[in-house]
């Protein structure tokens, strides 16, 4: 709750999706890739989706989108963002550890939902991201990662390792690459560094035999604000 009353703070401070502290305007490259991969669009859940900045990427690249987040405010931002850009999406006030989706989705991304989510169930999160998720989908996952045993913080974003990401979703996900990017100048408390993750997982289709151990990473230093 306490969570939900800082994000929420926050949001109505907010004028535009520029003045919040974790607005980042281009789409990660890992969704880049995602999308790519899916020349021909689909249906994608943008969990979490605050302000929309993700949501109008997907739209404008072909896809139907839905996008789902807890706080009205938030929604408002989306909601104008969309229809500035000229694009449709479909916004929904929901808790995501709760909400059933009428249909399944070709493409979900959480940035940054799942580590938000202080206190909360992974296990009920997982099962709901299996209801949500097509067979053959893909996940794309934002998530801040936890380097060694020290890297914690009172408060913010719950850190986790790559290992534990993919052993919470396995077996029905399996991940397909990943990239990492070191942010530097971050504010207290939350900094001085973060090691932001983003890893792509792949659902297997029906009757699709488990590939090879994944076979991209890479790692690069970024400064930056808490974006």
């Amino acid at each position: 709750m306490l969570a939900k009353k800082v994000m929420t703070s926050m949001y109505d401070k907010a004028m535009c999706p520029n003045d919040l502290p974790w607005h980042q305007a281009e789409p990660p490259s890992i969704l880049v890739d995602a999308v790519r991969a899916r020349p021909t669009g689909g249906r994608a859940l943008d969990v979490g989706c605050g302000a929309g900045t993700f949501s109008v990427y997907l739209a404008k690249h072909g896809f139907e989108v839905t996008g789902i987040d807890m706080i009205p405010r938030a929604l408002e931002l989306a909601e104008t963002h969309a229809r500035a850009a000229g694009v449709d999406v479909k916004l929904v006030t929901a808790d995501v550890l709760a909400w059933e989706a009428p249909a399944s989705f070709d493409l979900v991304l959480d940035s940054g939902c799942l580590h938000s989510l202080i206190g909360g169930s992974t296990a009920r999160y997982r099962d709901r991201l299996y209801s949500w998720l097509a067979p053959g989908g893909d996940f794309v996952l934002g998530h801040w990662a936890r380097r060694h045993a020290l890297d914690w913080r009172p408060m913010g974003p719950r850190r986790r390792t790559k290992r534990e990401l993919v052993e919470l979703f396995a077996p029905e996900l399996h991940e397909h690459t990943y990239v990492e990017e070191l942010m530097t100048n971050v504010p207290l408390p939350f900094g001085p560094t973060v090691l932001s993750l983003g890893i792509w997982f792949k659902r297997l289709a029906a009757g699709e035999i488990s590939p090879r151990p994944p076979h991209t990473s890479w790692s690069r230093d970024r400064r930056s604000s808490p974006d």
